[in-house]
């Protein structure tokens, strides 16, 4: 019997712990938990997906960074007025890559902030991964977002997109 007042002595302090910790973390967090998670609809018809909108703006203030079409990120291209960032990993970033784009992986991006300190905080940036089936360049556009830049974009069709569009590529050994 002792063991069972224990027990349940136990089980109603973890409650009660876990409420006020969760309460406080719901205070303090910009977006709180979230009971209810609003989504964001990115993608065209045949390729919509629904994320949650705390990833693409994780601040929950400003501007979120918006997704950007094969043919607005081509025009950008052609008016070198963008930068385009690659979220993918140093290998397949050799392996294929757009165009004079950058390799920025997401899980480096705390090794880039010198270099990203560097740049025009209004300048057009344009994030990107491997395709649809990829969710880095959305994580990387809200890190960017959340250091400040203002004009950021994810290209979600990404690298397969714009390879398959014929567009211009590059490799690196």
């Amino acid at each position: 019997m002792l063991q069972m007042k224990k027990l349940v002595k136990d089980i109603l302090t973890l409650v009660t712990v876990s409420t006020v910790l969760g309460i406080a973390a719901q205070t303090v967090l910009p977006n709180g938990i979230g009971l209810r998670t609003e989504v964001t609809i990115i993608g065209d018809d045949s390729s919509e997906v629904a994320i949650p909108a705390v990833s693409i703006n994780p601040n929950g203030n400003g501007e979120a960074a918006q997704n950007i079409s094969l043919a607005n990120a081509y025009k950008a291209f052609q008016n070198n007025s963008v930068l385009f960032f690659d979220a993918r990993s140093p290998e397949d970033f050799g392996a294929g890559h757009i165009a004079n784009a950058t390799n920025l992986p997401v899980h480096a991006f705390m090794d880039s902030l010198t270099y990203l300190e560097n740049l025009d905080p209004d300048g057009h940036i344009i994030t990107y991964c491997d395709g649809e089936d990829c969710n880095a360049s959305i994580d990387l556009a809200a890190d960017l977002k959340m250091m400040g830049f203002s004009k950021v974009n994810f290209f979600f069709g990404g690298w397969q997109e714009w390879r398959d569009a014929g567009y211009p590529v590059e490799s690196s050994p």
